[in-house]
């Protein structure tokens, strides 16, 4: 069955399962940067490949008819699989992403939108206000290609959408997390996790790895990494910007700000941000 690592982009992902890879992954809980591959991203090009022509990856009307047959593929080896996604948890066609059928659990990382579009404008080379075009996009869909070579493309809709796609779903065992919580008391939230984890997929606490898993997935460290050896997601510039230093009290037009604020008001207000 599938425990999905899930959140819209630019919310945290890549350190929850940088951390998750590490602990379950290597023998005493240390990160590298290749357990990243442990966790892989759905919707996988090599696994829609066996349904589907290459040429159509960037039709989701085509896509979408093997969300299900692949992840039934997935869970033929009776095993937990941790899968990361940023696809909404949506409905296309009648071909729903996932159910309940194939996946045992979720995780659902959310940021505050206001920091979210500065990440997103960093990342794609975009101003704050077409970022902000980005983050209200119901029909915002990601197409990814490398060099010449077509991947799957990832409905994501807008943030609203997307975090309440998950949030309201059908599905009893989720947990959602909030950026601002790992960065401002990472020792207990990522403990958390686990607990959830522990009670809902049987992975068992460890001390000494968790420990470990905390201390070698520290943001200056992904940075250095990235310096050294580059890190390469199809940004403009550096996949690891900021860090606790994207503060959109200071970088953030007060326009845009105010603009995010009305347009996501209800949600913001119930996870606290406003």
């Amino acid at each position: 069955m599938i425990v999905w690592l899930t959140s819209y982009p630019k919310s945290g992902n890549t350190w929850v399962r940088a951390f998750l890879s590490a602990y379950l992954h290597s023998p005493n809980g240390n990160f590298n940067f290749n357990l990243l591959d442990k966790i892989e991203e759905f919707p996988q090009h090599d696994l829609l490949n066996q349904f589907m022509n290459k040429k159509n990856f960037h039709s989701l009307k085509e896509i979408s008819k093997y969300w299900i047959k692949a992840q039934e593929v997935i869970n033929l080896n009776n095993k937990i699989t941790f899968l990361k996604t940023h696809s909404a948890l949506c409905n296309i066609n009648g071909n729903f992403f996932t159910t309940n059928n194939s996946s045992l659990i979720f995780i659902y990382i959310v940021r505050d939108p206001r920091n979210v579009i500065l990440s997103l404008s960093n990342h794609f080379g975009k101003t704050q206000e077409e970022s902000y075009k980005i983050l209200t996009d119901e029909r915002y869909i990601i197409y990814p290609r490398v060099s010449s070579e077509l991947f799957p493309a990832t409905h994501i809709a807008s943030w609203k959408t997307h975090y309440l796609s998950w949030k309201n779903s059908n599905t009893k065992n989720k947990i959602i997390i909030k950026y601002e919580d790992l960065i401002n008391d990472s020792k207990n939230t990522f403990k958390k996790i686990l607990n959830f984890l522990n009670e809902h997929a049987n992975i068992k606490y460890d001390e000494n790895r968790f420990i470990n898993s905390i201390n070698t997935t520290q943001f200056e460290d992904f940075k250095k990494y990235e310096e050294k050896h580059g890190f390469d997601k199809g940004q403009k510039d550096k996949f690891f910007h900021l860090g606790k230093q994207n503060d959109w009290k200071s970088l953030l037009d007060t326009k845009i700000s105010s603009k995010i604020m009305n347009e996501f008001k209800f949600e913001m207000n119930e996870l606290g941000y406003i």
